[in-house]
């Protein structure tokens, strides 16, 4: 991760007009950061497992077939995301202990069995250690094993024009609720659980008596023990085909 962070902010430093990235949408985002800074515009194609932000501009086609309709007719695209300190995501963030399924569910798709194993042992460890108290409005508080922000593009019920992240608050009372919950393909099947409480808004608010894990866009990060979450309404330019 360090190596890409570096690679990409030294593309960032020759000024590129464009830089094309082929990832998965960890890879993706931190080429999305460094072009943020200099204003770059971004193609991303799909070169990992999940590929939701490339599959939600591109369609579900090869990236191959994705540059190639990009380049014949190019069409510039403002994507929104959300904030998070120094950090950028653009499909999602999930905060909270139930994040380090999500770190599992890769090594499961790997197989890779050791770090299963290994990953495992520490979800379980951490799981209901402590909860996440969020805070979304005066009237909207409390406390949740996880909170989810979802970006407009990616939510299943918002445009991708909608000024606003869409906040998941996740509360389980077991471990096999949280497996349900964070192995689930699409975030869509998220709406129909009971221990899921749904709504939008351009800032969260995030506080624990221990460091919050967090997952940004499938990447592991740690936000310490608080942290304030922010939409972003033009966060990155990309390019798109024009009948996209």
């Amino acid at each position: 991760a360090d190596q890409t962070e570096r690679a990409f902010a030294e593309a960032a430093r020759h000024k590129l007009e464009v830089l094309i990235v082929l990832g998965g949408d960890g890879t993706i985002r931190t080429a999305a950061e460094a072009c943020a800074e200099t204003g770059s515009y971004l193609i991303p194609l799909p070169g990992g497992t999940m590929n939701m932000l490339p599959r939600a501009l591109y369609g579900d086609i090869p990236w191959e077939e994705a540059l190639r309709n990009t380049l014949a007719d190019p069409s510039v695209k403002a994507l929104s995301g959300g904030r998070i300190a120094d950090k950028q995501f653009f499909v999602a963030a999930i905060l909270g202990a139930p994040s380090l399924w999500v770190e599992l569910r890769e090594s499961m798709r790997e197989g890779d069995i050791v770090g299963v194993i290994e990953k495992g042992n520490v979800a379980f460890q951490k799981m209901f250690e402590t909860k996440v108290q969020y805070l979304i409005s005066e009237k909207m508080s409390g406390e949740a094993e996880a909170v989810a922000l979802i970006c407009p593009l990616i939510s299943q019920e918002m445009s991708d024009s909608d000024e606003a992240l869409e906040a998941a608050v996740i509360d389980v009372e077991s471990a096999g609720e949280v497996i349900g919950l964070v192995t689930s393909a699409a975030f869509g099947e998220w709406r129909h659980n009971e221990n899921v409480f749904l709504t939008r808004t351009k800032r969260v608010g995030v506080q624990s008596s221990k460091d919050i894990p967090a997952i940004l866009d499938g990447e592991r990060v740690n936000l310490g023990q608080s942290a304030q979450i922010d939409f972003v309404s033009k966060a990155i330019k990309v390019i798109v085909a024009g009948n996209n």
